[in-house]
């Protein structure tokens, strides 16, 4: 990787706040939990309904514009709060920085309260989505309060694959492991204990650069006995409800906003 490349992604690395046009000011705050920066969309409703996402942008770059639009909707539709955790990124933060973060910032949430138990959902895209399926794998093996539900778009669970076909994918595998075997299951869960995680709701483009990896983990999930269940898309691609556009995208968004009114016992009436 370039020097220019490397700078262009360390300026990237700083937490964004949603735009003007995606969120009112009042409706956005910045907090702490764990130490670890997040930012919060209607924070007041964290009470009953929360989804706490964990970007993509293969542990290299921070959250995009349509990260935002997307939580923006799929929270304000599903009457929740959102929360973007803000962790850390290489390659000046090699592993295992971005699932400590998560933790971290999850167990501080839980401890006050923030986050009830059955009343969250940890979702994710690309990098974030593998992200949270390792936390809660490790949320699951330490008995701690897991979500009620995961919200997986496009995972990169196995960082160990070279078949992806993207020299960035392999470059950033590379930067986020350093010297860790990238089969260890905290790097690529679906390595890891999967009997004792909540129900999965899983989406992807089958045009996607990792649809492999999703079709893989839907098999993994079949196997171990957990309920989930998976949408996939023809003729869309990688992250399709938040870079996707048109009826692919709302379909998407629609079965992910389902996911989660289903999972904390929201009705249609919630809606905003």
């Amino acid at each position: 990787m370039s020097l220019v490349r490397t700078l262009r992604i360390l300026a990237s690395q700083r937490p964004s706040m949603p735009s003007r046009a995606v969120a009112a000011p009042m409706r956005v705050r910045r907090r702490r939990h764990g130490q670890v920066p997040v930012t919060w969309l209607d924070q007041e409703l964290a009470g009953a309904a929360t989804i706490v996402h964990l970007h993509g942008g293969a542990y290299l770059r921070g959250e995009s514009p349509q990260t935002w639009s997307w939580l923006e909707e799929i929270a304000r539709r599903s009457g929740a709060a959102g929360a973007m955790i803000h962790y850390r990124l290489a390659p000046r933060y090699r592993f295992p920085a971005a699932i400590e973060d998560a933790l971290h910032a999850i167990d501080d949430m839980a401890a006050a309260a923030i986050l009830r138990p059955g009343r969250w959902v940890l979702s994710g895209d690309g990098a974030g989505a593998g992200l949270a399926l390792a936390v809660a794998q490790v949320l699951a093996e330490n008995s701690h309060d897991a979500p009620a539900a995961l919200l997986l778009e496009s995972p990169w669970a196995d960082l160990s694959r070279e078949e992806h076909g993207l020299e960035e994918l392999s470059t950033a595998a590379r930067l986020y492991a350093g010297a860790v075997p990238r089969t260890a299951p905290r790097l690529s869960p679906l390595y890891g204990e999967l009997s004792g995680v909540p129900p999965v709701h899983l989406v992807a483009g089958a045009r996607d650069e990792l649809i492999g990896d999703s079709r893989n983990l839907d098999r993994a999930l079949t196997e171990a006995g957990v309920e989930h269940e998976y949408l996939e898309i023809p003729e869309a691609s990688h992250a399709v409800a938040i870079r996707g556009e048109g009826p692919a995208s709302q379909r998407a968004r629609r079965f992910q906003i389902a996911a989660v009114r289903g999972a904390l016992g929201m009705d249609a009436g919630t809606t905003r």
